[in-house]
């Protein structure tokens, strides 16, 4: 599994911790409608639940109901192409999760009911993402794997580059008055930066809000996947060592970053074909889910 069952991890911790935060009085309210079938507000609740969103906002809210109208559409389209999950795998999946329920001294079913939830609604959403994994391991070609791990190599041979960076913290719900003003300082500092007015390490200790601030902004050798927010990584990962990038937003503020070094990657293929095909699914769902949108009728009750 390596696609869109990342998220399974989670799902125990979210379940024990957002018992007191979901609604079961709407569980049956219609939010929405795909080709005909409906859209009910416990399958959004379930969505969220698998994002570990502890206080959903109105954007996230209407985010969510988004990702369920996709997974509603993939769900026919692989019912269509006759994909079937491995029963086995879906086992393992709602397993895991009553396993983790019981570490917390709950059962499955009571937090479940308590969620306006059913395990059946649990086993659904466990056979889509099995089914989706099966249908990109047959649809993914080995030419395929070898152009992304060609063209991409650093992203997926282990190289490693080390960082300094300054960052402006911000909350996601925070102003764009604050983001914009967050992106000029920066380019301010970087400005003196470039000019030789003033040192990265130093302008690091001076007006970083992370605490890597102190270090004068060094956070050490970092990966392209997993170690740093994904637009951070994207931008190490194409600058030179000693270049400087420009302000980069991220779900955590705003960031300037340097390479400082780097260390070359060793790993094959055959090493990185988990992480390609979890691009290349990803890459394959947005391109399916466009598609599928193009020719449906959706209707998103107010």
């Amino acid at each position: 599994m390596f696609c869109q069952l990342g998220k399974w991890g989670r799902v125990v911790a979210a379940i024990l911790c957002l018992m007191a935060f979901v609604s079961a009085d709407d569980g049956t309210r219609k939010v929405a409608s795909v080709n005909g079938s409906p859209i009910l507000a416990r399958d959004v609740e379930l969505e969220l639940l698998l994002e570990g969103q502890r206080t959903p906002s109105a954007a996230d809210r209407d985010a969510a109901v988004n990702r369920v109208i996709d997974r509603a559409l993939i769900s026919k389209f692989l019912a269509k192409h006759s994909v079937k999950p491995l029963e086995e795998d879906v086992e393992n999946l709602v397993e895991r999760t009553r396993a983790g329920v019981q570490s917390g001294g709950e059962t499955l079913e009571v937090v479940l009911g308590r969620l306006n939830l059913t395990e059946d609604d649990l086993r659904k959403s466990a056979q889509a993402a099995v089914a989706w994994e099966s249908y990109v391991l047959r649809t993914v070609t080995q030419p395929q794997l070898q152009a992304l791990f060609d063209s991409h190599r650093e992203h997926y041979d282990g190289t490693q580059v080390r960082l300094k960076q300054i960052v402006r913290s911000l909350s996601t719900t925070a102003p764009e008055a604050d983001w914009e003003a967050a992106v000029s300082f920066l380019k301010d500092v970087r400005g003196q930066i470039a000019a030789g007015q003033l040192e990265f390490s130093a302008a690091a200790m001076k007006h970083s809000t992370s605490p890597s601030g102190k270090s004068g902004g060094d956070i050490g050798f970092v990966r392209f996947q997993g170690d740093v927010p994904a637009p951070v990584a994207t931008a190490a990962f194409a600058l030179k060592t000693g270049e400087m990038s420009e302000p980069i937003r991220s779900a955590v503020g705003v960031h300037l970053i340097q390479v400082v070094d780097r260390k070359p990657g060793d790993l094959s293929l055959e090493d990185a074909r988990p992480a390609l095909l979890r691009e290349l699914g990803q890459q394959l769902w947005t391109k399916t889910v466009a598609d599928l949108r193009a020719k449906a009728k959706i209707t998103v009750t107010p």
